[in-house]
């Protein structure tokens, strides 16, 4: 479970964490084609050897390599699709519908004092606030947009630390105009200053 899963992890009455069959089966599905070309490989390393031998040119320096790197290259892949199948397979639903929702993570590298300002600044539901957001590769700061495109509603965790350390701050949901301006950002957009504030709301009665 992810950082940014506690607060919804804290509302079972609105949430729910289930299994994803649609992933699950295209992740399996995946690990089986990724484990099947590892076999492959391995039955046929010798023929794959003298195959590479044959190589000319610029690539002859890595005839010694082709075998080797097809065997590291789909066990990675069949450990990683694996993986996903049976830990990465996992989606939240809004509840009573069911609705799906479709999350995005940010991890900042920043004190509990600005992490509460970030909460602040997604509450406003003003993108000019809490854009350009971008996302450091450490950091105990992580972010959380959950979207349901079915109940046209957004919602935005934020929690500090990590294990039993953990700070969370109460659930902000994002509705109207707030959550179409949200629902309309695209992946690098989170990167780049807003061009016009939000018209919508957000939930006055924020839970976490």
């Amino acid at each position: 479970m992810k950082p940014t899963d506690a607060t919804l992890s804290a509302l079972p009455e609105q949430f729910r964490r289930t299994r994803s069959a649609a992933r699950t089966a295209v992740y399996s599905a995946l690990a089986a084609s990724a484990l099947i070309g590892l076999v492959l490989a391995v039955v046929a390393f010798d023929a794959i050897v003298v195959d590479s031998s044959q190589m000319t040119g610029r690539r002859a320096g890595m005839s010694g390599l082709v075998a080797p790197g097809l065997v590291v290259l789909t066990a990675f892949f069949a450990f990683l699709f694996g993986w996903l199948a049976i830990s990465g397979s996992y989606t939240w639903r809004l509840l009573p519908s069911g609705a799906p929702l479709t999350r995005r993570m940010f991890r900042i590298d920043c004190n509990a004092e600005t992490a509460a300002r970030w909460h602040a600044a997604f509450a406003s539901g003003d993108p000019a606030q809490y854009l350009p957001i971008g996302s450091h590769k450490k950091g105990e700061t992580y972010v959380g947009v959950y979207v349901s495109t079915d109940e046209q509603v957004a919602f935005v965790t934020v929690a500090h630390g990590t294990g039993a350390a953990t700070r969370t701050w109460p659930l902000i949901t994002l509705r109207d105009g707030a959550y179409a301006q949200l629902k309309a950002l695209g992946p690098d957009d989170y990167g780049r200053p807003s061009k016009r504030g939000a018209a919508g709301s957000i939930d006055p009665f924020l839970r976490g």
